[in-house]
């Protein structure tokens, strides 16, 4: 096995993150779309438990390249779906039908759910609990949170990282499925 300045999968998205947001930006047309894809890459590299293969830099770019694929193919599902099953005149008509309520011990779960979320997330350090915060709950990109806290978005993703990892493990804990 070659020797590399990593021992992850995920160490080696951090250490070729530049170049596959550039390479995913190009096929995407996004910096967005590109950061959003190679934080997947990260997440699903954190997520796999495989050995490090001979050349990371290809499987990265590979295993990019495939979440995008991914990416526009449920977009286009998602499109022509809508665009088969509802015309405007039916749109307008399921938007005015009530919706069933959910079933009591659904309620009940998701409310658990979000009380040890909730928990998980004040105990986060304060500048990740923010990053997340304005993530998640305000909807922003990572560029856009790197703008506004004055931080590079390499920090931005490493403190979503963290969270995502604390809030499942919290989940875990409760005995929750994650």
């Amino acid at each position: 096995m070659a020797s590399f300045p990593f021992q992850t999968l995920a160490q080696a998205v951090e250490t070729y993150y530049g170049e596959l947001v550039k390479h995913i930006r190009l096929h995407a047309g996004s910096v967005e779309v590109a950061e959003e894809v190679v934080q997947e890459t990260w997440l699903r590299a954190v997520n796999t438990h495989i050995e490090l293969p001979s050349n990371p830099k290809a499987y990265l770019y590979r295993m990019a390249s495939n979440l995008l694929v991914d990416q526009f193919r449920q977009q286009q599902t998602a499109q022509k779906w809508q665009a088969q099953i509802v015309s405007p005149q039916e749109q307008e008509q399921c938007e005015q039908v009530a919706c069933p309520s959910p079933a009591h011990s659904d309620v009940l779960i998701a409310k658990q759910q979000l009380a040890v979320l909730e928990l998980a997330i004040a105990e986060l350090p304060d500048k990740c609990r923010e990053v997340f915060i304005l993530y998640r709950k305000q909807g922003l990109t990572m560029r856009e949170i790197s703008q506004i806290l004055g931080i590079s978005i390499k920090t931005v993703e490493k403190h979503i990282a963290k969270a995502m990892v604390h809030c499942r493990q919290c989940l875990r804990e409760a005995g929750r499925q994650v």
